[in-house]
């Protein structure tokens, strides 16, 4: 309904821009909002207000003149008027409303689908956990927030590629297996030295013990086993990320390893390239590349005095590699402690011929564990956190990823375990379930009563006139763009308001038929109540479309 309105904006500015009504300029930027007052009509638009200054016209002679020429063929408008200092406010006639209806229920699992990413093959980097620890509530959410960009990117019709990046390369495998290692010599020598920024948690000794089961350390000299046990433990810790991922209903197209980058020469070769563009300069010993010039605050090292390549080096030929495999967009979703890198790799892809629009970073904020009122103090340092499945084995998938993406990524997030696993209203994941639970159960009863869903509604969605039903149908029809607006943003936490919202309104609407008998949803009325149960159709295909899409199930008991 936004779009139809919008193409009338369009039509009717051209039709003024022919008849000189409006000096002719490039179309400035304005936006078809839902006002928060009924009363102030459907839609509203501050076109007048963004097109004045242009114009060198008052805001409101400016939303008179497109009124005047309105090109509204399809009769979608009821009524138009000037508002405030310059908007313009639409009320839609109810029969569009109706066909709106008659259109979700027709498209079905298919509602929301658009073609607006044809053409666009967009690469999504998440998670990327090092292989050296079970993943936690960070991974956790950026899992969520990735997996749900992903579903969404492919049902607006991109095409979509999720890749995890395995740093398993460098000092922290080898930190890994020196904690391993240690422990083996503790279960034996108490006193046995660990090392001062080893990996401290649980999962370590239990690591030590399997991996002692497996090899005889004993027989080998401290170096050697410790290469053993960095190499075993990287591959057992990837099982377990691989297994969590599985359970929290993530999976990946592509998994690569850092390490390749320097086995297949990949690294070597795009530093000669970095070289040959003029693009790197040799100082004290080491390579550097010139980010300076493309928005970093300085160069930075990419090949050490010692000879040894930086992160960084590995990054930016990762990156590099990402282009060269033909992606229109790279998003890439990191942790907030990695803020301050984000500049210097879009100075790098800079430095090297890319657009600065080419790669997106999400930054995920922490996330605060709440129960009993009071909050769960983590430390990775000394090895005591929550870990990702402990959590999903506590409140569930279904929790965990909607809660997860009740807030933007760049906002911290409170996660109250005890709420979460109450069934009320406060209750963010029970009260959308909830909704299409309830819906099922109203199907279920009419047909107990002999009453079909009705295929066709022809003659039937007159019968809906409350404000309430009307209300629903409305908001309905905002799911479409929603998804479009998603998809360009990058904010699918969007998703889990819009469907917490009408979750709302429809609760309301079915609690009206508790309190009024007239407002039942099935009710004495034979085509009131076929009327209803289409309208309740179109709602249950809508939440199971959007929790399908946050990777939630949508449950037909509760």
């Amino acid at each position: 309904m936004r779009k139809k309105l919008d193409d009338i904006l369009r039509g009717s500015l051209q039709a003024c821009f022919e008849k000189g009504e409006l000096t002719e300029c490039p179309l400035p930027e304005y936006v078809i909002e839902v006002p928060r007052n009924v009363e102030h009509g459907h839609f509203a638009t501050n076109l007048p207000l963004t097109l004045a200054p242009l114009q060198k016209r008052s805001p409101r002679d400016v939303a008179h003149v497109i009124l005047e020429h309105l090109k509204d063929e399809g009769n979608l408008i009821e009524r138009a008027e000037v508002a405030g200092p310059g908007f313009i406010n639409f009320l839609i006639r109810r029969e569009h409303w109706y066909r709106v209806l008659s259109q979700i229920v027709a498209r079905g699992q298919d509602y929301g689908r658009s073609t607006i990413g044809k053409g666009e093959r967009v690469l999504v980097e998440f998670v990327s956990a090092n292989p050296t620890g079970p993943l936690h509530l960070g991974h956790g959410r950026g899992a969520a927030l990735g997996d749900t960009l992903c579903r969404v990117l492919s049902f607006t019709g991109h095409d979509v590629v999720r890749e995890f990046y395995i740093n398993d390369a460098g000092q922290q495998v080898r930190l890994l297996g020196e904690s391993i290692y240690s422990r083996w010599m503790q279960s034996s020598e108490p006193d046995s030295p660990f090392p001062e920024d080893g990996y401290r948690g649980d999962y370590v000794r239990d690591l030590a013990e399997e991996i002692a089961g497996e090899l005889d350390l004993k027989a080998m000299g401290r170096e050697q086993a410790i290469e053993r046990c960095a190499k075993l433990g990287k591959e057992k810790m990837l099982r377990e990320i691989k297994k969590d991922l599985e359970l929290f209903r993530v999976s990946f197209d592509v998994w690569t390893k850092e390490s390749d980058l320097h086995d297949s020469g990949l690294l070597g070769r795009t530093l000669d390239a970095i070289r040959k563009g003029n693009q790197s300069y040799e100082k004290d010993g080491a390579l550097w590349i010139r980010t300076s010039l493309f928005g970093d605050d300085k160069d930075r090292v990419i090949r050490k005095s010692d000879g040894q390549y930086t992160y960084f080096a590995s990054d930016i030929a990762y990156h590099l590699d990402k282009w060269k495999r033909g992606f229109s967009k790279a998003i890439n979703i990191w942790g907030a402690d990695h803020h301050g890198y984000v500049d210097r790799m879009k100075a790098a892809l800079k430095s090297n011929g890319l657009s600065e629009d080419w790669l997106a970073v999400l930054l995920i904020q922490l996330v605060k564990l709440w129960k009993g009122g009071e909050e769960i103090r983590m430390s990775k340092r000394e090895g005591h956190y929550i870990t990702l499945r402990e959590l999903i084995e506590e409140v569930g998938v279904d929790a965990v990823r909607f809660v997860f993406l009740t807030k933007n990524h760049d906002s911290p997030l409170d996660f109250d375990i005890d709420l979460v696993k109450k069934q009320e209203s406060n209750n963010p994941v029970y009260y959308v379930q909830y909704a299409h639970a309830r819906i099922c159960s109203i199907m279920r009863k009419a047909q107990a009563e002999g009453i079909e869903l009705p295929r066709e509604s022809d003659g039937l969605l007159e019968r809906l006139v409350l404000d309430e039903e009307l209300a629903l149908i409305r908001m309905m029809a905002e799911f479409p763009s929603l998804l479009e607006d998603i998809a360009l943003t990058l904010e699918p936490h969007r998703l889990t308001y819009y469907l917490t919202e009408i979750a709302s309104l429809f609760h309301r609407y079915f609690n009206l038929g508790t309190r009024m008998s007239e407002h039942r949803v099935i009710g004495a009325d034979t085509q009131l109540t076929k009327a209803r149960l289409f309208m309740a159709e179109g709602m249950r295909i809508l939440l199971y479309n959007g929790l399908n899409l946050l990777g939630v199930e949508a449950p037909e008991k509760m």
